[in-house]
């Protein structure tokens, strides 16, 4: 059967500009009751508001719709009821439709999870502002409603967006897998679909580069708050300045922290990152920084959605506590050592160029060593090196390094086939010795692995393998193994 799904930025607007955004019958019935009542007062409102996201959506939006002047728009959702009044409030109501809720329906249940996650991130947003930011309320509001179109995607195409959370959970990078099973970003519908609904200005403007950091602008940030025990250093840069006190940094910090640890737990290779970012824009130690995460998802539990899925607060007492029982608790250790006889079964055909072996060991790498966030495959034939292929890391930053200048350690990699595993001092004594520039692929407090063979009678390949957390032995003896494979000379020992 052909698959119907929308594909494509316009298609998926189109999509979901169809819809009507989703309430439970019951809850609407009652509001619309409870208007209709000659005694209603908005503050009463307040309690049937909070227990339907999408009705406090839908207030905030109509409000943002009819207020003349941009400046004052609205960002609270009572703030918002309050402004309509009660025949605004009724008018919200034609964005809305009624849905009868059941369990048995994977799709409500994801929606109501996308919602339970959406309020963990929003209590980690107010956690980190409050104190800093006057304007922590707003902030709740603007991380909360800013999945909204996810919600609605996982509520109307759930076989579509289940397909897509099986290639982030399989470790594909969030744009690749987005664009091959979207056909675009989400954050692009969100921005579009933000503007059509006549969302809070700030929602959208927390997803524009203009008024958030870029990558690279992310990681100068979060190495100024590289030691734990001291405060980071000062921000020098006038637009990091600028952007660092900005509210949307603590919107956009924890939607992507949440987002990580939804994936992979609080033991995410990432979250370090962005509690770095956040410590340096509060000018606070990194372990009130985490505390306040870990505070702000534990809030988010008490006083908000906590049934639709285990919240990711539990998951503080122990990582596996809550996790699915598994009663083949020792199949995951099978999953490398099957991984690199395939690899072996693969690499017996003699017809393979180097291009084909160097993409299937790479292949091999992301499923043996899940603790490599980049991986880059340098080739040197004919004097000269260049990346062959990679994952996890910028490209533009890559082709910044200048690999052919001189490397002593290189240069050694070269002409005997070698392996090393650094972190800490060892790691700080390298750098010197690799070439220019590549010390930016590094996280100076992570590890970097290194091995180098010959893959061919006239080339060498030198695997490049790096992680803000730290490898095992297990992942170094697992990269060995791929390059003994993959060697033209498999005989001699690394």
């Amino acid at each position: 059967m052909k698959d119907k799904s929308p594909y494509g930025l316009n298609k998926w607007l189109r999509f979901l500009k169809d819809h009507k955004l989703p309430v439970r019958s019951e809850n609407l019935a009652s509001l619309k009751k409870h208007i209709s009542h000659p005694d209603a007062t908005i503050e009463n409102l307040q309690t049937k508001i909070k227990r339907e996201p999408l009705v406090a959506f839908a207030l905030l939006n109509q409000a943002n719709k009819i207020i003349p002047n941009k400046r004052g728009e609205i960002k609270n959702p009572y703030h918002a009821g309050s402004m309509l009044g009660m025949n605004g409030i009724k008018q919200s109501f034609t964005d809305l439709s009624p849905y009868t809720h059941s369990n048995s329906n994977p799709a409500h249940v994801a929606f109501l999870q996308e919602i339970q996650t959406s309020y963990e991130a929003a209590g980690i947003a107010n956690r980190w502002a409050t104190g800093k930011s006057t304007e922590h309320e707003e902030i709740f509001w603007i991380t909360f409603f800013r999945n909204t179109p996810r919600w609605l995607m996982w509520f109307f195409a759930y076989p579509v967006m289940e397909r897509l959370q099986s290639k982030l959970a399989a470790g594909e990078n969030a744009a690749q897998a987005e664009i091959s099973v979207l056909g675009c970003r989400i954050d692009e519908i969100t921005v579009h679909m933000c503007k059509y609904w006549n969302a809070p200005r700030a929602i959208i403007e927390s997803f524009l580069t203009s008024h958030v950091p870029n990558n690279e602008e992310l990681k100068t940030l979060a190495r100024l708050s590289h030691t734990p025990d001291q405060l980071p250093g000062f921000i020098e840069d006038k637009r990091l300045t600028i952007l660092a006190n900005s509210p949307l940094m603590f919107v956009y910090c924890a939607n992507k922290l949440i987002q990580e640890a939804l994936l992979h737990g609080w033991q995410g290779n990432t979250l370090h990152f962005y509690y770095r970012v956040v410590a340096t824009i509060t000018h606070d130690y990194l372990g009130k920084t985490i505390q306040n995460a870990h505070l702000g998802s534990a809030e988010a539990a008490t006083l908000y959605l906590h049934t639709a899925k285990v919240p990711l607060a539990c998951q503080l007492l122990s990582p596996t506590l809550y996790s699915p029982v598994r009663t083949k608790k020792a199949a995951p250790a099978h999953i490398p050592r099957s991984a690199i006889d395939k690899l072996k079964t693969q690499l017996s055909n003699p017809a393979l160029k180097t291009k084909e072996k160097l993409n299937l060991a790479l292949k091999t790498i992301k499923l043996t060593i899940p603790n490599a966030q980049q991986a880059i495959l340098l080739k040197h034939t004919d004097g000269k090196i260049s990346p062959a292929m990679q994952y996890g890391q910028d490209v533009s930053i890559i082709k910044n390094v200048k690999w052919n200048m001189p490397s002593s350690l290189f240069k050694k990699m070269i002409q005997k086939r070698s392996a090393i595993h650094c972190q800490g001092s060892t790691l700080s004594d390298l750098i010197n010795d690799l070439p220019y520039l590549a010390d930016s692929l590094i996280d100076q407090n992570g590890h970097l692995i290194l091995a180098s063979t010959p893959i061919s009678e006239t080339e060498t390949g030198i695997f490049w393998l790096t992680t803000s957390n730290g490898f095992n032995e297990k992942d170094y003896s697992n990269l060995k193994k791929i390059v003994m494979l993959i060697s033209h000379n498999p005989r001699k020992t690394l």
